[in-house]
């Protein structure tokens, strides 16, 4: 049977917290660690098993925790790997061949586990990471944050997701190292690794470009309170590499190119504090695009992704310090390789080069929900809701309404009463910023009756608005023509404009005033008394006869009585 050439240098494998026989580790072929400052570390270990011992034995199987490190050339144990086994896959080749692939994941992949819905109410992103590390018996290396949110929804999105979204919108490396979960601003500072070209550096390719550096970064939104626009901006990189001839890719492409600006418009903010950090973090971004870079280094477990590495010899222009956004320690028969990625704060991943875009949920159209609150503590008629096909349990921050006739103290005004079906969009698809453009009709709230009632092909023409009460008001563009009013006790106002061409007012006890135009009477009656006063002259006037008739007796009282 053939066989492969196993690992001759030095790696030191735990499972569950014991090292691995040395038996085990002679069937080991090849163990790769991949380090990511924004996407979890990975492992893959591949073992000989050709009487297939590794795969019904108890070796490594689903569940168990597992450790990798090495030993550098100075003798220095160097942890590469702390996580879980989250996958096993044994290999059948030609040839009778067998191989057990075990694969692991850092303990981000719990993060990853399933999806939920939840509001966090007047936190920090700082704070927002240490309560979901917690959630997973994690520890938290957090960088505090200074910015306090009103509201921050998680959406139908993992923790990890989540977190990187977040991340994203203030420039900081998410990622999980051993039991810690760290969330912080990019590193400038590294662990005293130097690696030289010629010596310990095998390869290194570096790309520098100008193509995306400016010198400013603008991020535009609206601040409704105040009624104008919001302008944050950033215009120092951070994330430049160090090195003797180049350290600020703006300047260079200013130089070469003239002046350069990013403005962004497709992200919503709410006040210049985020507005500012935004725009910083999207500065840091770019800088960190102008020298890429991918290098090769020889028994060098100690490069650590989201660390500064010093690389010498590689003349004036390259020598300095780089940012290692990515490394994969590759361990064989030949040694320990390290190769290692410069990008900055990007992932380097296919589908990020193809979106281009921030790595958030979107929440395009519009959708349903339900008003919770309409006890606006601002008065300026907003409602909370909650959205049932999402979760329901968590509630939306403020969401303004949209009106009619809107103008400073006037306008039409229906705030919709909790439980309330309503249709929601979001300002720039983000799910923290929504609008209620009005209510719905349902199988629980129907459209008024004068609406439902109408003939076949004669719904559109008869408008009215009516409250939970039964106050209302129907405009009827049908045969009936005619504009109604009416309260809920049963007040009456009739505006007719049909062949009967009047105007009736009638009360809910009866009494009634009708001026109708087609007979041309004015009528006034009273289910009970009528009382005319004034409080100067009161003048009765007739073109032709006045009658004036009681059943019971006729008094007419004053200082002076004249009858002409």
């Amino acid at each position: 049977m053939r066989r492969e050439v196993t690992v001759a240098s030095q790696l030191y494998i735990q499972r569950n917290g014991t090292q691995i026989l040395h038996k085990l580790m002679a069937q080991l072929v090849e163990a790769t660690v991949e380090q990511h400052a924004y996407l979890p570390h990975m492992v893959t270990l591949r073992f000989q098993d050709p009487q297939l011992e590794l795969l019904d034995g108890d070796t490594f199987d689903l569940g168990d925790t597992v450790t990798v490190s090495a030993k550098t050339s100075e003798g220095k144990i160097v942890s590469l790997f702390e996580g879980e086994v989250t996958a096993l896959e044994p290999e059948f080749a030609r040839g009778m061949l067998a191989t057990y692939v075990v694969r692991g994941y850092d303990q981000a992949h719990r993060l990853f586990r399933q999806v939920k819905s939840c509001a966090f109410v007047n936190q920090k992103d700082s704070d927002i990471a240490k309560k979901i590390a917690q959630g997973i018996g994690l520890t938290a290396e957090v960088d505090d944050t200074r910015l306090v949110y009103d509201h921050v929804f998680q959406d139908n999105q993992s923790d990890l997701a989540f977190l990187q979204e977040r991340a994203w919108r203030i420039g900081f490396e998410c990622f999980v190292q051993g039991d810690k979960l760290l969330f912080r601003q990019p590193q400038n500072k590294g662990d005293g690794v130097v690696l030289e070209w010629g010596e310990d550096l095998v390869a290194f390719y570096p790309r520098l470009t100008v193509a995306e550096q400016v010198d400013e970064v603008v991020v535009r939104g609206w601040n409704e309170g105040e009624q104008k626009a919001i302008v944050g901006r950033a215009e120092n990189g951070r994330l430049y590499p160090r090195t003797q001839s180049y350290q600020n890719g703006a300047e260079v492409a200013r130089q070469e190119f003239g002046r350069g600006k990013k403005i962004i418009v497709n992200q919503p903010v709410v006040s210049q504090a985020e507005a500012n950090i935004l725009a910083q973090a999207r500065l840091d971004e770019v800088s960190g695009a102008f020298l890429q870079a991918e290098g090769e280094a020889f028994r060098r477990p100690d490069i650590r992704a989201g660390r500064v590495v010093a690389l010498k010899n590689l003349g004036q222009r390259l020598s300095g310090s780089y940012l290692v956004t990515a490394v994969t320690h590759s361990y064989t028969q030949l040694g320990l390789k390290s190769y290692f990625q410069v990008r900055g704060s990007r992932t380097g991943t296919i589908l990020e080069e193809m979106m281009q875009e921030q790595p958030t949920s979107r929440w395009s159209g519009v959708v349903p929900a339900v008003v919770t609150n309409n006890s606006d503590p601002q008065k300026l008629g907003r409602v909370k809701v909650q959205f049932p096909w999402l979760d329901e349990q968590v509630e939306s921050d403020w969401a303004r309404l949209v009106g009619l006739g809107v103008v400073n103290g006037g306008g039409l005004t229906a705030v919709p009463a909790v439980g309330q079906e309503v249709l929601v969009a979001f300002e720039q698809g983000d799910i923290n910023q929504p609008f209620v453009l009005g209510g719905l009709w349902n199988g629980q709230h129907t459209p008024p009756a004068e609406v439902a009632n109408t003939n076949d092909g004669e719904a559109n023409k008869v408008m009215t608005w009516r409250t939970a009460s039964g106050h209302r008001v129907t405009l009827h563009d049908t045969t009936d023509n005619k504009i109604e009013i009416e309260t809920a006790s049963g007040h009456h106002i009739i505006l007719d404009d049909t062949s009967n061409n009047k105007i009736g007012v009638e009360t809910a006890g009866g009494h009634q005033l009708v001026l109708d135009d087609k007979t041309g009477t004015v009528t006034l009656k009273s289910s009970k008394d009528l009382a005319i006063e004034a409080d100067a002259n009161v003048k009765m006037k007739a073109g032709g006869n006045l009658d004036i008739e009681a059943t019971g007796k006729v008094t007419i009282k004053g200082q002076m009585i004249n009858l002409n």
